[in-house]
């Protein structure tokens, strides 16, 4: 039985069994190759649910969408290990509550795809590995490489060259489970903390700010990168502040739902280098 049909069969019988109110999986998108958001409330429904190599975005978002948990019932959602971190990482910083939540869970190696159960779902989570690496080509390992032997003007001109792209349309903000504020920094404007024109200083404004926000909470899902419409490969800023988070403090996002946010935690033996 291939993992679509295990986790198929699976939600079939929590929506039968009234254990869950929702299913949040993937259907078939606006063409082949896409898949999209689904969410299905009756068993008869289930034979819509899809399971590919195209099933790429992180559905957690989906669970703090405002009124969804709020009436205490459980909800069923198709998560790779990046999905099941976030949602760790969301339990954390009391957003939602994981006794809510039924992971379907399932992992895409190439074209393989297969369903995890509670095991090996812990077993992926734990695997911290080189951070840096999780999830990337062999071509963005080698951009990495490249960036961290230029001298810093060279990293602030590529930096430049590629936020000058950006259309401020927020696209990463929306597809990001981890920006969950009601009220975005950048749609206040009194005061007015970042400038809302797409030109070099508002840019690198919010593109900066929104990767300090990160640090420490990014699971590498990818959804920012895929949702901007120019090409800006957020993820090599996103992988790099995780590896100094990493290196710094030995934390690795989503390891379970109690840890502690990294930057709103302290620990007697935390680096104090930054101190003079």
């Amino acid at each position: 039985m291939g993992a679509l049909e295990i986790l198929k069969d699976r939600a079939k019988q929590l929506l039968t069994a009234g254990e869950v109110k929702m299913v949040i999986g993937y259907g078939r998108g606006s063409t082949a190759d896409r898949r999209r958001a689904i969410f299905i409330s009756d068993e008869a429904q289930a034979d819509k649910l899809v399971l590919d190599k195209s099933c790429e975005d992180n559905l957690a978002g989906y669970l703090v969408r405002e009124g969804l948990l709020q009436d205490g019932k459980k909800v069923a959602i198709f998560l790779s290990p990046a999905g099941i971190r976030s949602v760790n990482v969301l339990a954390a910083e009391d957003q939602l509550n994981p006794d809510q939540v039924v992971i379907l869970g399932f992992e895409i190696k190439g074209d393989q795809v297969s369903a995890l159960d509670g095991h090996h779902v812990n077993g992926f989570i734990e695997l911290v590995g080189q951070i840096k690496k999780q999830g990337l080509s062999k071509d963005r390992e080698e951009l990495i490489a490249k960036l961290e032997k230029m001298t810093p003007p060279e990293r602030f001109e590529f930096w430049r060259a590629q936020f000058s792209k950006c259309l401020k349309c927020y696209a990463c903000r929306q597809g990001c489970p981890m920006c969950y504020c009601r009220r975005c920094i950048v749609d206040r404007n009194q005061p007015q903390w970042i400038n809302t024109s797409p030109h070099s200083m508002g840019n690198f404004e919010w593109n900066i700010v929104r990767a300090f926000h990160l640090a420490g909470r990014c699971v590498g899902c990818g959804n920012c990168e895929r949702a901007c419409p120019v090409g800006i490969p957020l993820m090599l800023l996103n992988q790099q502040m995780a590896a100094e988070v990493l290196s710094a403090f030995d934390h690795f996002a989503g390891m379970n739902s109690t840890q502690e946010p990294v930057l709103a935690s302290f620990k007697r033996e935390d680096p104090d280098t930054f101190i003079l």
